[in-house]
């Protein structure tokens, strides 16, 4: 008997609470992820990346990881992210969703959409 492999097994982040807290230690460290909370102004926050990016601030606030190429929102990644979070009684996609959330492909760790990192680039999500 053989057993057919069709797609890869979820990214060990998606599943381990703690690899996934390292990931994440390591993009706010090396990749400035943030803002904190997304829901304030974090004027400071957008000056510093439109400095770095040479745009202006209005600019930068659209360059989220909603809209980033290392976005991974494809419904078997976000499967594992389910799998990861879920406990008895609770939808898990209730959480997904209310982020919404993703998989950062670059730096290995479950993603808020509203966020941003100095590594963002064009041309996402990956769906």
């Amino acid at each position: 008997m053989f057993r057919i492999i069709d797609q890869p097994r979820c990214p060990k982040a998606t599943l381990d609470i703690e690899e996934n807290l390292r990931n994440r230690l390591r993009c706010i460290t090396v990749a400035k992820y943030g803002p904190a909370n997304p829901a304030l102004p974090n004027t400071g926050f957008w000056q510093r990346l439109s400095r770095l990016w040479n745009i202006t601030p209005a600019e930068a606030q659209t360059m989220r990881c909603g809209n980033c190429a290392f976005f991974d929102v494809t419904p078997k990644t976000l499967d594992c992210i389910a799998k990861g979070i879920g406990f008895d009684g609770v939808d898990a996609y209730d959480s997904i969703n209310a982020g919404p959330l993703g998989y950062c492909r670059a730096f290995h760790f479950k993603c808020a959409a509203a966020r941003t990192c100095d590594a963002w680039v064009t041309g996402g999500p990956l769906r």
